[in-house]
Order: structure tokens, then sequence, then C-alpha cells
């Protein structure tokens, strides 16, 4: 596994170890699961922003989030995001029901 090395204050320092040992954790531990939250939110904080600019579908920004169509639309939900439909993607859906 590759390595990097990264340069932190005095103070996020001693915040990092008051968490790691909160969640009985090892420092470098507790740094690969920030890093890996963090990259989640930017994802999915990314796919939020194309969504509500009409650039992508759900099922799209879904998938740049690396998650499911259902969290997506949860996620919506929890930021009331409203769910766009394409009219004629909506006429589609209705035609085939019938």
């Amino acid at each position: 596994m590759p390595v990097t090395t990264i340069r932190l204050d005095e103070d996020d320092l001693k915040t990092l170890e008051k968490i790691a040992a909160k969640h009985e954790l090892d420092r470098t531990n507790l740094i690969k699961k920030a890093i890996k939250l963090g990259v989640h939110e930017i994802l999915l904080k990314e796919a939020l922003e194309r969504y509500q600019d009409g650039l992508c579908s759900a099922w799209e920004s879904a998938r740049e989030a690396q998650i499911s169509l259902w969290e997506f639309l949860e996620q919506l939900r929890k930021r009331d995001i409203g769910f766009k439909v394409d009219e004629i993607e909506l006429k589609n859906a209705l035609r085939e029901l019938s």
C-alpha cells in the first residue's frame, strides 16, 4: 500500500488523538476513516449539485456519488431537494404502466 505524508498543526493533531482514543482507534485508522468519509461527502455534494443544476439524472448522480439510487433519493429528501422528472420520461413510464 502506498504511503502518503501530511503535515498537521498541533491543535489538529491533539484533536485527532482525542477522537482516536474516544473511538478506540489508532491515529492512522482514524485518519483513513476521516478521509473516506470526507471523500464520500465530496462525491455526494458534487452529485447533488450536478443533479440540481439539471446536468444529470438521479440515477447518474447516484452512480457518481457511489451510492444506490434509493440512498440518493433519501439524500434528496433529507436536504429538501425536489425530485426532477423529465416530461418525456414521465410519459414513457406512464405508457409502460398502462
